[in-house]
């Protein structure tokens, strides 16, 4: 291994913590639990069987990207299971993994596909090529997450099988991943391969990574470090469809190994440009699952690859303990996220606009459904993942001691070096309102530990107290660290400025703009209201006067709602993008500006 070169990233998931989510976030990670992640495989038997029948006659027909179900499944229950702990799901997922293992071929194969299609080969109707490589990739990351919750060798060694197949088809046999086709899925095995060196130190996955990053310079493919390098936006990249973004976090994962400063610096460019240029309002990336450079963009937002843009995100915070990062992934976390999951829990949307409709992706990419998967398709099992993700970033272990970045009702106990835990149980009702009273316990030794608090970029007056006593106003967009022996019984108060903010729309969006109350994106639904979307007068934000109100209908009652008023002086009721158009409803987040 590279030991000598490689390099720390600035802040890593905590290890071994427990969480405990309360409220309306803690409602929707338990709705998502029992109605999807325990009933998944049972209601969707051919996501495990179609592994086994795959030579049997007549072939099943599979969209090219059929093997990355159970992967994505996989790896949303294992960091949904880090909340739970419930042994109902530890049972199912050894299950799962034990059934993935048991339906893998000899040379390590673990798709879908015949013979004759495996790899690198076309699907049945010869139109597309397959995303096998793609299906294997989510396959990998999927049992490394099992074997490094649980211990489980099997998925270590299912991993490493998928991992010495591509070894043996592609590295010094004159065969390349980029003969594979569809590029910037594929060529994202380069994620699993760095992953699988990291955990085993084999150097033949190295080799073969660095394989597919010579790939990544063959066009049609994305020439993602070069490109970077040269100030090129992700957008204008050969390959700007969201499935990149699995390559760039291959970018990161050679940058930890190598420490080679060239991958840093494209990885940060790459992330930056996104962030810039293509994250929407809501928190969501793609239009029209891409990158244009245009947040105003209408075209669909796709659950899939805002999941992907969250995962960039973890590492970009990992990679820059930038408390900036975790001000995205809240975002993306309250607004997107929960946009894209139905409130029962049973469902995701494949789009979630920023004006329109909540659809369920059973209905709009319905063609993905097959025999034994009624409900199976790309975001249906990816969606659970961006839920999963609290457990990479909510709470951080940071080189100056452990950050907080996660607020709401929640327990979350963190395992402390030198032995014990620290408790921090928030009583708050945030994001309906700024103000956080966290409660420490402490069991194990009194040392002092640095415990930083996270000062979102848009608080823009916040005020911290210890056991009563203020602190230093503190600059927006950072951490507060408090180092103290910290004892059961200490409290820390938070107050956040939840003054409504603005975005004024421009482009597609011109005219227009977007109202903000803390990390809460609002919406007109028409549900709530007495005018139709297009009827909704121009708005003077400074006259807002927002006031939080119960609402009285007959179902689909919002999780908050506020009485403003346009510039006319007509009451409307604005609600949380999350519950905005949950009852079937038109909804706008792109509201008419008065004097635009």
């Amino acid at each position: 291994m590279e030991d000598s070169q490689a390099r720390s990233c600035a802040m890593e998931p905590l290890q071994g913590a427990s969480y405990a989510f309360e409220g309306h976030m803690g409602e929707r990670i338990q709705r998502n639990h029992n109605h999807w992640l325990l009933t998944a495989p049972q209601a969707n038997p051919g996501m495990l069987a179609m592994f086994y029948d795959r030579d049997r006659q007549p072939q099943r027909d599979l969209v090219p990207w059929a093997g990355e179900f159970a992967g994505k499944y996989l790896t949303s229950a294992v960091l949904c299971y880090r909340f739970s702990r419930d042994k109902r799901l530890a049972d199912q997922i050894a299950r799962f993994v034990a059934a993935l293992q048991g339906a893998q071929a000899e040379n390590g194969y673990l798709g879908p596909f015949p013979k004759d299609q495996r790899l690198i080969g076309k699907t049945a109707s010869g139109e597309h090529d397959t995303w096998d490589l793609w299906g294997h990739y989510h396959t990998i990351l999927g049992l490394l997450l099992w074997h490094q919750e649980s211990g489980d060798a099997r998925a270590l060694k299912t991993a490493m099988g998928i991992g010495d197949l591509i070894c043996d088809t592609f590295l010094g046999t004159g065969r390349r991943v980029v003969d594979a086709g569809a590029e910037e899925m594929n060529q994202a095995i380069s994620h699993g391969l760095c992953l699988l060196y990291q955990e085993t130190g084999i150097e033949r996955y190295l080799a073969m990574a660095r394989e597919v990053e010579r790939d990544w310079q063959t066009p049609p493919s994305g020439d993602y470090v070069r490109a970077a390098l040269a100030g090129t936006p992700f957008y204008e990249m050969p390959k700007p469809r969201w499935e990149s973004l699995h390559s760039a976090q291959a970018i990161l994962t050679l940058y930890e190994i190598t420490g080679d400063e060239r991958y840093r610096k494209a990885f940060e460019a790459i992330w930056r440009s996104i962030r810039d240029g293509d994250r929407h309002n809501t928190g969501g990336f793609s239009s029209g699952e891409a990158a244009t450079g245009n947040p105003y963009d209408p075209r669909p937002i796709e659950t899939c690859c805002t999941v992907a843009w969250m995962a960039l995100s973890v590492d970009m915070l990992r990679l820059s303990g930038d408390p900036r990062v975790a001000d995205e992934l809240e975002l993306s976390t309250f607004n997107a996220t929960l946009g894209a999951q139905s409130p029962s829990g049973r469902w995701w949307t494949y789009n979630t606009p920023m004006d329109g409709a909540r659809r369920a992706s059973a209905h709009e990419i319905v063609f993905q459904a097959r025999e034994g998967t009624p409900e199976l398709n790309c975001c249906a099992v990816n969606g659970p993942r961006s839920l999963g993700m609290l457990s990479e970033w909510a709470i951080v272990q940071g080189a100056l001691g452990l950050a907080l970045n996660y607020y709401g009702p929640s327990t979350i106990t963190a395992p402390m070096e030198e032995g014990g835990t620290l408790t921090s149980r928030q009583d708050t009702s945030y994001p309906l309102d700024g103000h956080m009273q966290i409660n420490i316990r402490r069991h194990g030794p009194e040392t002092n530990v640095p415990l930083g608090l996270r000062v979102p970029a848009w608080s823009h007056s916040t005020s911290v107290r210890v056991n009563g006593q203020p602190l230093p106003t503190p600059q927006p967009g950072s951490y507060v660290w408090l180092e103290r022996p910290w004892r059961t019984g200490d409290k820390i108060e938070l107050e956040l400025d939840m003054r409504p903010r603005t975005w004024i729309g421009e482009r597609d969006a011109a005219g227009k703009v977007s109202l903000y109350r803390g990390p809460l994106l609002l919406a007109y639904d028409r549900w709530l209201n007495t005018m139709d979307p297009d009827d909704v007068p121009p708005i003077a934000p400074q006259q807002l006067n927002l006031k939080r109100i119960n609402v009285s209908v007959p179902t689909a009652e919002p999780w908050v709602a506020y009485e403003a008023h346009t510039a006319d002086g007509t009451r409307l009721v604005l609600c949380d993008f999350a519950s905005a158009g949950q009852a079937g409803s038109p909804y706008r987040t792109w509201l008419p500006l008065a004097g635009a």
